[in-house]
């Protein structure tokens, strides 16, 4: 199955632009910003991604991208889906957290089988 992270982003955004609210998305460090400075807490960066503040913005499986002014210069924030931390409204600090996502192993490998004889015990 497809990660449901980028449903859930798209219905929190549209969940707190319905109710008039400031919707921000918080990135892990990493993300390309088009080398735009955004509001940094540690390893994260806030954005807000309200329609008066960006335009364009695109949740799909693999990205999310926007366009916004930083410093008075038009830029394209790119990032992983995966890279997105939080979505939250502003103003009430109602939202969702994402957990990190292990990685995947490489070339679809399973667990060995294990070895020996199977072992049966009676539970009474």
């Amino acid at each position: 199955m497809t990660s449901s992270r980028p449903y859930l982003i798209r219905a929190l955004y549209e969940w707190i632009v319905d109710n008039g609210k400031t919707p921000m998305l918080v990135v892990r460090e990493g993300a390309d910003a088009g080398g735009a400075a955004a509001l940094r807490q540690d390893e994260f960066t806030v954005y807000n991604v309200s329609p008066e503040a960006v335009r364009d913005l695109a949740v799909d499986d693999d990205s999310v991208r926007f366009h916004a002014r930083f410093g008075g210069a038009f830029r394209q924030v790119v990032c992983d889906v995966r890279q997105v931390c939080r979505v939250f409204c502003r103003e009430t600090g109602a939202g969702v957290d994402f957990p990190d996502l292990e990685p995947e192993p490489e070339g679809g490998a399973e667990a060995p089988p294990p070895r020996g004889r199977p072992r049966l015990r009676v539970v009474k």
